[in-house]
């Protein structure tokens, strides 16, 4: 027994050996982990938290035109934002006597105290108003809330967002920086520098966000962050991506918070290179223009949504381009780019692609006689009737284009298809004269591919595509086609890129695209111009013909069928498209107004206004115009002073046809007789008379058809003069 016991206590003995021999070495591992391998531990520690990582390059700048200056303006850009972090904690420092680690705070108390409250006061004036600001009490319980805590105290956020112009302000606050200062020798006063470092206890985290000086102007065609990728864009941003978005460079940074890192050697970075600028063809004056005239139709109109589009009718630069939609709250705001990525039936300008057609294949020519009366044609279920039911009988194929007939256009495709058995083949020669695919413009949206429904092989379907139903496309295709009726047959691509500069300096050019040359034969284009002009002159499209430069489109009015709580309904699409000035176009575009509910309904009085805001906009600010088309102004106004040598001189350099000089004409002295402003615009004239000292009414549009004083008769100031415009 007593044998036994010896033996336990043995083993006991051993056991305990070896527990102290394992607790000894544990013991020197630490000791030698601590003191001799102590630094590469503690590195190894630190490189968790440090790393290299991406520096994302500033974003090159999108620049516009402005047409009043032919400056460049910037209208979108990265700009830096600065999100600042204050060292609330504790940190320890070694005692250089002992050198034993004392516990102390990173911002002692005695500068906390006396700045801390300064701090406060200044960032509530700062950012006063902020979404994210605070006044000086709020800010005070922020601050001393971490102050209080013992972890989790460390980098705490001081304010996000900060812009440029803020920062400059900012980083002279109390706290966040020391002023260099010195003492002067001769006045031992302090002489203070004006330069200002962050304190030790300041990290500020800088990042570029996008910033758009015109915004919301055009934004779904400048193009806006997607949301949940911060490198990504649409709109011209986007497609530009490759030339915007620059090099990404490489930086150790260092984690002082759960997703929040801040440079540690820039010594070490490889160095982002910046993105190269564009320069977009957009005209922000005409753009501007272009969203305030279609805002007002919509809003006067109580309409849906609405587009236009302003186009160079040689390049295809796209100049201007607005789409607008009601909002819930009854504002008219972009959502979408519904010029390029939204469908819509045509209606009655799809007749030119239509014309086009009959007219080239020798089908009509613009001489023949169709009716226009509502008829039933064989095998059809419904009447074809012309909007307003009104019946011209039977009239020539260039009168039906004009008054917008559906009977005379779908004469023809009943006489050469539907009764020779032939009711697929129109859809396929229709895609022969349009262009049936997607336009694949330079700008990132998703563009839908135009669609006729050529499988359908009623009659009525068929009579229906020939003046603009059974068929959809986006309002930027359908003007892409009438832009090539305007540049001589010659298709164009859009574009809404002109140049790519780097450091201010053009790097690379992007020349018009054409995408088909030759749309028909010359004689089908001549006789289609003069339809389109005499639409302006003489028909749906007379609101448009009182200008000097001349105007030629297609009026079009699209019938929208859509239900609601049950109830089918019928609203309308109105619609304009065409080009100027008629003897040289060198614009073309389209507006398209839907779901109107009140006042106009018809493209020739909905969207028609929209259209002559652009186009007297054009002409206006464009002198060059004025000099190359004899259309713009066709005479000079009457002088009646001055010398008359120089007069038909510079009539001549110009090109103008010198006006009837009045019979009382005085080379050197003001006549007090009244002047002749018959044929004269209301601004021309009212200009000669008021200058005169004459009190002007006046009533009608256009130009001055009669004068209520006789040119030639005497007068005294203050004496009234009416004029008849028409």
């Amino acid at each position: 027994m007593e044998g036994d016991k010896k033996d336990i206590m043995f083993r006991f003995f051993w056991v305990y050996v070896i527990i102290l021999i394992g607790f000894l070495c544990v013991l020197g591992r630490i000791a030698y982990i601590q003191i001799v391998e102590g630094s590469f531990w503690k590195k190894l520690a630190e490189d968790r938290y440090v790393e290299l990582r991406p520096v994302k390059a500033k974003r090159g700048s999108i620049y516009s035109i402005d047409s009043d200056s032919g400056e460049l303006l910037m209208v979108a850009t990265d700009v830096p934002k600065y999100d600042v972090y204050i060292d609330l904690g504790y940190t320890y420092v070694s005692d250089p006597k002992t050198k034993e680690k004392k516990r102390e705070r990173v911002i002692a108390d005695s500068i906390y105290k006396k700045d801390m409250p300064l701090l406060c006061e200044n960032m509530a004036k700062l950012f006063y108003g902020q979404k994210d600001s605070k006044t000086k009490n709020e800010y005070r319980e922020y601050l001393n809330k971490f102050r209080r805590m013992e972890k989790g105290n460390r980098y705490v956020l001081l304010q996000k967002n900060i812009t440029l112009e803020q920062w400059e302000k900012f980083r002279k606050f109390p706290l966040i920086s020391k002023e260099k200062v010195r003492k002067s020798k001769s006045t031992g006063k302090i002489v203070h520098s004006g330069k200002f470092f962050l304190t030790n206890y300041i990290n500020v985290v800088e990042r570029n966000v996008r910033y758009y000086p015109y915004y919301p102007m055009a934004r779904r065609t400048i193009g806006v962050p997607v949301s949940g990728c911060d490198t990504c864009y649409d709109g011209i941003d986007g497609y530009y991506s490759k030339f915007l978005a620059g090099e990404t460079g490489v930086r150790k940074e260092k984690k002082i918070n759960p997703g929040i890192w801040i440079p540690v050697d820039d010594n070490e970075q490889i160095k982002a290179i910046d993105g190269q600028d564009i320069v977009t063809t957009i005209d922000v004056r005409l753009q501007e223009l272009a969203e305030n005239s279609l805002r007002k139709c919509l809003d006067s109109n109580d309409a849906q949504s609405g587009c236009v589009i302003l186009m160079e009718v040689k390049t295809g630069y796209v100049r201007a381009i607005a789409s607008l939609q009601k909002n819930k709250d009854g504002e008219y705001t972009e959502n979408s780019n519904i010029a390029i990525s939204s469908y819509f039936e045509p209606g009655s300008t799809f007749k030119t692609i239509s014309a086009m057609l009959y007219l080239d294949k020798g089908l009509i020519d613009s001489s023949s006689v169709v009716p226009t009366f509502e008829k039933r044609f064989p095998g059809a279920r419904t009447d074809i009737r012309d909007v307003g039911k009104i019946n011209h009988g039977r009239v020539s194929f260039a009168r039906a284009m004009e008054m917008s007939s559906n009977v005379g256009l779908s004469q023809v495709v009943y006489d050469n298809y539907i009764s020779k058995g032939k009711r697929t083949q129109f859809g396929k020669d229709l895609m022969d004269y349009f262009y049936y695919d997607r336009l694949n413009m330079d700008i990132k949206i998703e563009e839908p591919k135009p669609y006729i429904n050529q499988k359908g092989t009623s009659v009525d379907d068929i009579l229906r595509l020939s003046f603009g139903y059974v068929t959809v496309m986006t309002p930027m295709q359908l003007l892409t086609f009438y832009n090539g009726i305007a540049n001589n047959g010659v298709m164009v691509k859009p574009m809404f890129v002109s140049h790519v500069l780097k450091d201010g300096q053009t790097v690379k050019t992007f020349k018009p695209i054409v995408i088909k040359e030759k749309m028909c034969k010359k004689e089908t284009l001549d006789v289609l111009q003069d339809i389109l002009k005499r639409v302006v002159e003489k028909g749906t499209g007379k609101r448009l013909s009182k200008t000097s430069y001349g105007i030629a489109g297609k009026t079009g009015t699209a019938e929208i069928g859509y239900s609601k709580r049950g109830i089918v309904a019928i609203q309308h699409r109105a619609s304009f498209a065409g080009y100027f000035p008629t003897e040289d176009p060198q614009y073309s575009c389209i507006v398209v107004v839907s779901e109107p509910q009140k006042n106009a309904t018809h493209g020739g009085d909905l969207a028609a206004p929209v259209f002559r805001d652009l186009s007297d906009r054009v002409v206006g600010t464009r002198i060059t115009y004025n000099q190359k088309s004899s259309t713009l102004q066709k005479q000079a106004p009457t002088y009646l002073k001055g010398n008359i040598e120089n007069y038909n001189k510079f009539c001549q350099n110009i090109g103008l046809k010198n006006n009837k000089i009045e019979s009382n004409w005085n080379p050197n002295k003001e006549t007090m007789t009244i002047p002749n402003v018959v044929g004269m615009t209301i601004r021309d004239a009212k200009y000669l008379l008021e200058k005169r000292g004459l009190k002007v009414t006046f009533e009608g549009k256009g130009k001055v058809v009669s004068q209520s004083i006789a040119s030639g008769s005497g007068f005294r100031k203050g004496n009234k003069i009416h004029l008849n415009l028409n």
